[in-house]
């Protein structure tokens, strides 16, 4: 009878393991190793924070006017005006006065394209167009000063129209950056 009945409670163990304790045990290895992943997580979020800190005091040691330098660059916004004014100061200076100006912002590419995110620009472009009366010396100027300004600009159109004046009338097409 002993024997039976060890035979009994080795089944009923058996049973209850299989139906029971097996799940549980799956269930509580699982969330160990999920554990395992959240601490490795919370140590890289860790080292992001440090690294972000250095960074940080890094960034305040550089010298305002340097920011500033960067920023204008490549700024993280477009403000359309502030460059208008900046394009307006540079003519101003070789005796221009910008008779229009004119900027539109977007890629001009397909809005419904869907562009994966390792593939998406860190930037944006906008497109400024200006137009101008000028000599042909001040004109060089001008671009000359286009060039050296520290906003990047491409210069993607340059149409004249010839009077019988020494004056020519410029449209230019040029576009400019900043960060998303």
């Amino acid at each position: 009878m002993k024997n039976n009945s060890a035979i009994v409670l080795l089944l009923l163990s058996l049973g209850l393991f299989y139906t029971f304790t097996n799940d549980q045990y799956k269930d509580a290895r699982r969330l160990q190793a999920l554990a395992g992943e959240y601490r490795n997580i919370l140590q890289n979020v860790s080292a992001i924070v440090e690294s972000r800190d250095r960074l940080l005091v890094t960034y305040e040691t550089f010298p305002k006017a340097e920011i500033e330098r960067i920023n204008k660059i490549l700024p993280d916004n477009i403000d359309t005006v502030r460059l208008a004014l900046d394009l307006d100061d540079m003519a101003t200076r070789h005796g221009i006065a910008i008779k229009s100006i004119q900027a539109t912002t977007g890629t001009g590419g397909d809005e419904e394209l869907v562009v994966l995110p390792e593939n998406d620009k860190l930037y944006e472009r906008a497109t400024v167009t200006f137009s101008f009366v000028s000599n042909y010396a001040n004109f060089m100027s001008f671009i000359e000063d286009i060039e050296r300004n520290l906003r990047i600009m491409d210069i993607k159109s340059l149409t004249f129209r010839v009077d019988e004046t020494s004056f020519y009338e410029y449209a230019v097409s040029a576009d400019t950056y900043w960060l998303k």
